[in-house]
């Protein structure tokens, strides 16, 4: 029975947004003892194949699960985030906003640090742009667009006939 102690240590470095690998020889020469053992099964114990599948299936495994959390998770919430930032930018004084609270206000005022909002009659508040959920007055916009575009393409479809 050959057993093989082979303890790598490598070290990243970011150098100007590239990373170097420091010690690479200690890897090759990793890399070229695992390819030995692979190659060679006689080598290695039984028990040390069965404890080297294990670890792979583990690897696999906890791959799968972060690509998982990747997709169904991180994605949309960027994704989210992204609009909302979008939706912020785009609001103008002006524009009638639905807050996270429920109420329906009309922005009289935009700063970075705040929004300044009418409430009601003469009611001016000003609460964070993370507050701002919805920007009623540009969905009313896209949807009158939609709206026109589906009567135009149901004209143009009357006229073909």
């Amino acid at each position: 029975m050959c057993r093989i102690n082979l303890q790598v240590v490598f070290r990243l470095q970011m150098t100007s947004g590239t990373m170097t690998m420091i010690r690479a020889t200690k890897i090759k020469a990793a890399l070229i003892t695992a390819a030995a053992l692979i190659s060679m099964p006689g080598l290695a114990s039984a028990q040390t194949a069965g404890a080297n599948g294990q670890l792979i299936q583990m690897v696999l495994m906890f791959g799968m699960i972060g690509v998982v959390m990747w997709f169904f998770m991180i994605r949309p919430q960027r994704r989210r985030a992204r609009e909302q930032n979008e939706m912020i930018a785009g609001s103008q004084p002006g524009d009638s906003l639905m807050l996270n609270s429920g109420f329906r206000v009309k922005l009289k005022h935009k700063d970075e640090r705040y929004f300044r909002v009418e409430m009601g009659d003469q009611v001016i508040v000003e609460v964070d742009p993370a507050a701002v959920t919805m920007n009623i007055t540009a969905q009313e916009k896209r949807a009158e667009e939609a709206l026109q575009q589906a009567e135009a393409k149901k004209a143009g479809r009357n006229k073909n006939n």
